[in-house]
């Protein structure tokens, strides 16, 4: 674990969209609570809850937005406009952090910092859903190693994953009028991956892990609506950021692909 005392000091704030999951996200806030350092700010954007979402943000004392417009896309971007910090990171409200999430996420960001080439705009890190024993760890693999490679592949980079990310607060400013909150059947995450420059990449970081809640494996049904949106999202971004030019942007295609594609 990153030593508290060696970690340099950036603002984070944590951005929690929240619908009807208030027993949830009091755990949620009790972990941050419990960290060996702690978020400089924590919001939660009540997107229409009619159970006491509210009332559970105010016992832990924490920044609440209200965004009636339904949809994860319109809270994320509710919550990223309202937020001071330098980065902003997006979790979810049915997520338990460890006690060195935050520490581990100041050290990610130090190592993406450092590194050479293209600038890191973004951090993701991954999720473990909780289901006892190693089937919890196996489904976990499978779910995110899916994802990784598909939108990878799409992207030409490492995708941003909803539950456990994070941006610079500058480069957020600079494409949030690209991002369309209004299509709330696409997947905001990935929306936003898309809005990644040629020069600009995702760092990730396997060790950043949130524990998570296991609903998205509860069903064929709810699977398929997943697999719908994440099609939906990943064909609209190729209207505007078409696969071969962006891939070949990149430098990720082979080099006679490259020539033929160069203007």
């Amino acid at each position: 674990m990153p030593d508290p005392e060696s970690v340099p000091r950036r603002l984070i704030s944590i951005v929690i969209p929240c619908l009807d999951d208030a027993d949830l996200l009091d755990r949620c806030l009790t972990s941050l609570a419990a960290q060996t350092v702690l978020p400089d700010e924590v919001i939660v954007v009540d997107n229409g809850s009619t159970d006491h979402t509210a009332e559970v943000a105010e016992k832990h004392g924490v920044r609440l937005v209200t965004e009636p417009r339904r949809g994860i896309t319109w809270a994320t971007r509710a919550g990223f406009d309202a937020a001071k910090g330098d980065v902003l990171t997006r979790i979810d409200a049915d997520v338990h952090a460890p006690n060195d999430y935050i520490a581990k996420l100041h050290a990610a960001w130090n190592a993406a910092d450092a590194s050479p080439g293209r600038r890191v705009v973004g951090v993701t890190g991954v999720a473990r859903f909780e289901v006892p024993g190693r089937r919890g760890d196996l489904a976990s693999a499978a779910y995110l190693g899916a994802y990784r490679r598909s939108v990878g592949s799409a992207l030409g980079h490492h995708p941003l994953f909803g539950t456990n990310y994070s941006l610079r607060a500058d480069w957020w400013r600079s494409v949030r009028d690209d991002v369309d909150s209004a299509d709330t059947f696409s997947h905001e995450d990935m929306q936003i991956s898309f809005q990644v420059r040629a020069d600009e990449t995702v760092w990730f970081q396997p060790d950043l892990t949130l524990d998570m809640d296991a609903r998205p494996l509860s069903g064929a049904r709810q699977m398929i609506t997943r697999f719908r949106r994440g099609m939906h999202t990943i064909l609209r971004g190729w209207r505007h950021h078409p696969p071969h030019r962006r891939l070949a942007a990149r430098g990720v295609l082979g080099p006679r692909v490259q020539k033929a594609l160069a203007p």
